[in-house]
């Protein structure tokens, strides 16, 4: 159920689409799916959740990337906000954007292993993806 409910996300957000095979001088990265668990306030298990991710350690630079990037927020710059914000007695609201990651475009072919789990594809099909995935060296761009 939850793999069904991930890929269901990946597909509805447009994030790859199905080849069957490979063009020549292409290679292909693997895929895997991560699970867990998610709690609630109250140590409570609320539900499973699978994520589909690229195996992206096996990327060659210049070829499959050009560059990666890793935003980081001091943890002293979030101290100062956050005092700011109760010294000015102000409301703070925090969200969570689901799949995130999964809007960004990417400037290089880049195709995947239609992970075990993924039922409904035959051997020989791939995943060319079109928006970035969990795992890949240009995700965080």
């Amino acid at each position: 159920m939850a793999v069904q409910s991930e890929f269901l996300q990946l597909h509805k957000l447009k994030v790859f689409e199905v080849v069957n095979g490979l063009p020549k001088e292409r290679k292909v990265i693997g895929s895997q799916i991560v699970f867990c668990e998610k709690y609630d306030g109250h140590n409570n298990l609320i539900k499973f959740k699978a994520c589909i991710i690229i195996k992206g350690f096996s990327q060659v630079p210049g070829e499959d990337f050009t560059g990666t990037f890793s935003s980081v927020a001091k943890f002293s710059i979030l101290c100062i906000f956050f005092s700011y914000v109760a010294y000015l007695d102000w409301g703070l609201h925090h969200i969570d954007v689901i799949a995130a990651y999964l809007y960004g475009s990417l400037d290089k072919e880049i195709y995947m292993i239609i992970p075990e789990g993924v039922e409904g594809f035959n051997s020989g099909h791939y995943w060319k993806l079109k928006k970035v995935l969990y795992g890949l060296k240009q995700a965080r761009r």
